[in-house]
């Protein structure tokens, strides 16, 4: 489920009346983001979602080289790209 479509099935769980407890184990989230979605209207939801989507992550400088290791050895895990990112 997407964070917009879990963000609106939290409210409209509240809204038909289940507690914080009940929702958080529906949708598999702590109590604590249940609260916070509940304080977010949808709007400020939609702007949390696309905020998400353009922000800067560590490792994307890296992302090609960790694409093309990925081709290569299909079987790689993530610490032995880990270990690789670290010797370079």
């Amino acid at each position: 489920m997407l964070k917009l479509e879990k963000h609106v099935y939290v409210h409209q769980l509240k809204k038909e009346g289940f507690s914080i407890a009940a929702i958080s184990r529906k949708c598999a989230i702590s109590r604590n983001t249940v609260y916070s979605y509940l304080n977010k209207d949808f709007k400020g939801a939609v702007d949390w979602v696309n905020k998400l989507k353009t922000r800067k992550r560590k490792l994307d400088p890296y992302r090609d080289t960790i694409l093309k290791w990925l081709k290569e050895h299909p079987d790689l895990s993530a610490s032995q790209v880990s270990d690789w990112l670290e010797e370079r």
